[in-house]
């Protein structure tokens, strides 16, 4: 998610340093991964470690996994935020990953360095764009493996996932398939979904850009509303199919969207 500082502040907030944090630089970005980051893979992975590999070793591949996958996913954002001359830094953390601007110029001030909304679509589509290139790597290391795809239609949406032959010498579900159907389902499930029009997701944040374009004076405020809707709808569905995280994590997005909405009192930020 590409937020402002305002944003960063109000809606999600950045959690704190820590002395076990991890730093780094990647590509000249800043990085900071919170060690709550490490819930995540916890609460999500176990689905995607196969029977055929031991359950410490698989929880460590798809730690691995999802640290990359969420890492290249705030990399785009980042890069765009770089071609617009926008210094940010990155932070991985429990909900994900944050690509916060050095300067709240980049949303909305009187600084001539202000991105305009076209730019700052621009930036929420590099992150998912970036998330979904990788997926096609692990499509590409699929086939470089001897191996081919198979329409997975069961679940909504339907996917593409790896097979390989008995014959291949990675028949089986074992790592080398664990990696590629983990990176594969990870990067698309991550990143469709990152685009669901609910703040403070990327595609709420597309969706109000286009509104604001469309109705200046009402567009932030029906952007909520929209955002409101759709959390609203995916939790419940999320609750219906059984999937409690993300009825959670979708009813957690739409009371923050009740309260901003209640606390809007404006055309604009």
């Amino acid at each position: 998610m590409a937020l402002s500082q305002k944003e960063v502040a109000v809606f999600l907030s950045e959690p704190g340093r820590t002395s076990y944090d991890l730093n780094f630089s990647c590509f000249g970005f800043p990085v900071r991964v919170h060690p709550a980051f490490f819930i995540m893979p916890l609460l999500l992975g176990r689905g995607l470690i196969t029977r055929e590999v031991n359950q410490g070793v698989g929880l460590l591949v798809v730690t691995g996994i999802f640290f990359v996958s969420i890492l290249i996913h705030e990399l785009g954002h980042a890069v765009a935020f770089r071609y617009f001359g926008i210094p940010s830094r990155i932070v991985l953390y429990w909900m994900g990953g944050l690509a916060i601007p050095e300067s709240s110029r980049a949303w909305g001030s009187q600084s001539n360095r202000a991105l305009n909304p076209n730019q700052q679509i621009i930036v929420s589509v590099a992150g998912p764009a970036f998330g979904l290139a990788l997926a096609v790597v692990f499509y590409g290391l699929v086939y470089l493996l001897g191996g081919g795809v198979l329409l997975w239609y069961e679940g909504f949406p339907p996917l593409f996932i790896p097979v390989f032959s008995e014959e291949s010498k990675y028949a089986g579900r074992g790592i080398v398939f664990m990696i590629c159907y983990g990176g594969i389902m990870l990067n698309l499930f991550l990143n469709l979904l990152n685009l669901a029009p609910i703040y403070p997701l990327d595609g709420g944040q597309i969706a109000r850009q286009f509104m604001v374009k469309i109705d200046a004076y009402n567009g932030i405020r029906n952007s909520i509303i929209l955002s409101l809707g759709c959390a609203i709808l995916i939790a419940v569905f999320s609750f219906m199919a059984g999937d409690r995280f993300l009825a959670f994590f979708f009813g957690f997005m739409a009371w923050t969207n009740y309260q901003m909405l209640q606390q809007y009192n404006g055309p604009r930020w």
